[in-house]
């Protein structure tokens, strides 16, 4: 006669008791984190006007603007932050001009820190995260990210002239307060 697979014998109480606390233990356990999506590199922004590099500071990320479609002025002088609302910030140049700062990781993107906004002169608070392909999406906010704003920036040429590259044989000037 053949044995069934199936057993008869009941379960000792405190072993269902002891498996059933496992299962819940498990079941209570976050999942494992996933790392937060790469977002380092040049980015050109979504209206091609300019390009940050984003690169690691601290527990986050922060960028800097590296290329401009019109680095200079009518009179050949690098444009300035002029729209700043601090009168004392708008003499600052546009190239190298941080306008990501301090984005820690948070989830599967990146949140917190801020977003300047040069056409306005005005921060908010940043929300990062890729979209598909060499898309990073930034979403520009006040308090409330679904009221914000997003952006589709994609990723730079790898031969873009940076406009912050120093002059051949002058040493590039150290901005101060960005």
């Amino acid at each position: 006669m053949r044995k069934s697979m199936i057993s008869t014998r009941t379960l000792n109480p405190t072993r269902g008791a002891l498996l059933a606390m496992a299962w819940l233990v498990c079941a209570l356990l976050p999942a494992p984190a996933r790392a937060a999506p790469d977002v380092t590199g040049t980015w050109m922004t979504d209206d091609e006007d300019g390009a940050v590099l984003i690169e690691p500071c601290g527990e986050g990320v922060c960028g800097r603007i590296v290329w401009l479609k019109a680095a200079l002025d009518e009179n050949g002088q690098p444009v300035r932050d002029e729209n700043n609302k601090d009168p004392g910030q708008r003499g600052r140049p546009m190239c190298g001009l941080a306008i990501l700062h301090d984005v820690p990781p948070k989830g599967e993107g990146w949140e917190g820190g801020w977003v300047y906004d040069p056409d306005s002169g005005s921060r908010y608070s940043v929300s990062l995260a890729r979209g598909e392909g060499d898309i990073l999406l930034v979403t520009g906010f006040i308090g409330v990210k679904a009221l914000g704003q997003t952006f589709q920036w994609h990723r730079a040429p790898a031969a873009l002239p940076r406009c912050d590259a120093p002059a051949a044989g002058k040493p590039r000037p150290a901005n101060k307060g960005s």
